[in-house]
């Protein structure tokens, strides 16, 4: 039992609660029956109910609102919001906890490309999921295995997370087909296999590369060349894909200066300056901010200023992108977007259950700098 002497900083609260009453109501109807004794005044504590019957909706609607699930409109949001603001609501999470069973922990399975040092965007990824999932008052649990499959079942045997979130994802990814199977809710960063449940959020890879060869024809370059990854990663394969449609829109025949395809080791560098020496682009595109970082310094090698002589795009909008100079024009991934869609995805399995819903893209932006600029130096 939780009786009157509960004390908090030498104030009392009346009434004796029931740990099944704690449990079945998350303290509210406790609560507004309750008063907090302070200074000589006394004031009712707000619950759910109040913030409903000021906003004019239903309860459910105002538990819609403040945990990110469900479908409200703009409008029935705003008064919901204005009236927990004006009310000074402040819902107990810790009861909904107990009350659901809930660990309020989102569990995160990094895999070994996320964990080298150079993958700046997924590391932002990572910051953007905390933040996302510590609005709804989730913490990020994050696991790595070599077998990932086990780290899944681990997990979910320690009852440690309620939901998990991947990303880097493949076709026929052994994760996503186990959480499946397992009927454990998740959500991605990255598209799953046709023949799974799409719960994913991504952006339009080729899209953005078009976008980009758009902006470095209208910026009077003429012969531009695209150096991607060598991958069977289906964001290389668009990337590169979208290069190509994006000279085609503009009636650029065949592949342009040309294509080249690296892999992520010392060997770039080289094969970069055999292209650029040989094919003579005056742009080069990237499906990446790293691999445009190499060309910054191969273009200092062959004395070509960045900008003027040679136009370099990248992809990713990481911190790399701000620290070249001249600023590297890239794709901008909007990975706070992309997590803050991925949170509500794996959330409202929680509250609603399996949906049939598809995968949702998110729009990238190109974000101009001086490395397209002719006139940069």
């Amino acid at each position: 039992m939780l009786d009157g002497r509960f004390h908090q900083h030498g104030e009392r609260y009346a009434g004796t609660v029931s740990r099944d009453d704690f449990l079945s109501t998350g303290c509210e109807q406790v609560m507004r029956t309750q008063t907090l004794r302070t200074a000589g005044t006394t004031r009712a504590a707000v619950t759910i109910n109040d913030v409903a019957d000021a906003a004019g909706v239903g309860r459910q609607t105002v538990s819609n609102v403040l945990n990110g699930t469900g479908r409200v409109g703009a409008a029935a949001r705003e008064r919901v919001l204005r009236a927990v603001a004006e009310l000074g609501y402040q819902p107990h999470h810790g009861a909904r906890s107990l009350r659901t069973r809930r660990t309020m922990q989102l569990g995160y399975l990094m895999t070994e490309i996320q964990l080298e040092p150079g993958n700046l965007i997924m590391m932002q990824f990572l910051q953007s999921l905390v933040a996302a999932a510590a609005r709804h008052h989730y913490r990020v649990v994050i696991a790595h295995d070599a077998d990932s499959r086990e780290a899944i079942r681990r997990l979910i045997a320690s009852r440690t997370v309620d939901a998990f979130v991947l990303s880097d994802l493949q076709p026929g990814d052994p994760r996503t087909e186990l959480l499946c199977e397992l009927g454990v809710p998740f959500a991605c960063f990255g598209r799953t296999s046709p023949g799974l449940p799409q719960y994913w959020v991504d952006f339009d890879n080729a899209g953005a590369v078009a976008a980009a060869v758009h902006h470095v024809l209208g910026q009077g370059y003429s012969r531009p060349g695209y150096v991607g990854y060598a991958s069977d990663s289906y964001w290389d394969i668009a990337r590169e894909a979208g290069f190509r449609a994006g000279l085609a829109s503009h009636g650029v025949p065949g592949d342009g200066a040309g294509v080249l395809q690296v892999d992520d080791d010392p060997t770039a560098a080289a094969r970069i300056r055999s292209f650029i020496s040989s094919a003579r682009p005056d742009a080069v595109l990237t499906g990446s901010d790293k691999i445009a970082q190499v060309i910054y310094d191969v273009a200092a090698e062959l004395n070509l200023r960045i900008g003027r002589d040679l136009a370099v795009t990248g992809f990713d909008g990481s911190i790399r992108a701000e620290l070249l100079h001249p600023r590297l024009t890239t794709v901008a991934i909007p990975v706070d977007d992309i997590a803050r869609h991925v949170v509500g995805r794996a959330l409202r399995q929680l509250d609603q259950g399996p949906d049939s819903e598809p995968g949702e893209i998110v729009p990238t932006h190109l974000r101009p700098a001086a490395s397209t600029s002719p006139d940069s130096q």
